[in-house]
């Protein structure tokens, strides 16, 4: 019996339907679901435990750490609901996530730089920022092939 990985393991045949690819509109909900879902458990992790959060970053300042975290939910909660609107309001308020994204990532560079927080605090910040400007990159090649079909 062929034990290939694209075999069943039960029939020995190969899988009769092809994998077809995203749509534009399905790869832009898939990725404005992602950063909903990142939004979501970096804002529930900032607003829930921020001195833990401040003892990390070293900011000195942990209720602006939990206000961060409230508006990260609020985000989460608008990213989400606009992944599952029409297509038309999908092309009109994705470029308004990618500026707030966009803006996050230049926030958190300027931040680190004026030195608001400690090594660990600002390799952290740097992470979260790289993932976050991935996802506005991502959003925006999606956003722009359904803007151009």
């Amino acid at each position: 019996m062929n034990t290939s990985i694209f075999t069943s393991p039960v029939t020995g045949d190969a899988p009769t339907a092809p994998i077809r690819p995203l749509t534009p509109v399905q790869r832009l909900r898939r990725v404005l679901r992602t950063d909903s879902a990142v939004s979501f458990t970096s804002g529930l992790l900032l607003a829930v435990a921020p001195a833990w959060i401040d003892d990390l970053l070293a900011t000195g300042h942990p209720g602006w750490i939990r206000l961060v975290g409230i508006g990260f939910l609020l985000f989460a909660a608008d990213v989400f609901l606009l992944s599952r609107t029409d297509e038309e309001r999908l092309r009109r308020w994705t470029p308004a996530v990618i500026a707030a994204n966009t803006v996050y990532v230049v926030g958190s560079v300027v931040t680190v730089l004026v030195g608001w927080y400690s090594t660990a605090g600002a390799i952290a910040v740097l992470a979260a920022a790289a993932m976050v400007g991935t996802l506005a990159v991502l959003q925006w090649r999606s956003w722009r092939q359904l803007t151009t079909r």
